[in-house]
């Protein structure tokens, strides 16, 4: 079995694929039945680590969204653009 992050694009694309789960649940569906059938499906020793993968980014999504429901907007909208001026 690989380590986390170690198989380039797809990592990437798992990763991301599973961020965009949060506002297309379809995804999901069609993730899983991609891994679990494709190629040699469940017996491929590397598809735990790419659902893995999937669900880091899927949890990474669901925890910024909800993070940005407590910040103030004057964070976005204030701060941030003084910063970025700043610099």
């Amino acid at each position: 079995m690989r380590k986390l992050w170690t198989d380039g694009w797809n990592s990437f694309w798992y990763f991301t694929f599973g961020a965009l789960t949060y506002k297309a649940p379809i995804i999901l569906i069609m993730f899983l039945m991609y891994q679990l059938f494709a190629n040699q499906g469940v017996y491929e020793k590397n598809v735990s680590v790419g659902i893995l993968e999937f669900f880091i980014g899927l949890t990474s999504m669901i925890a910024a969204v909800k993070t940005m429901d407590y910040l103030p907007h004057e964070v976005f909208t204030e701060i941030i653009p003084e910063v970025a001026m700043a610099i």
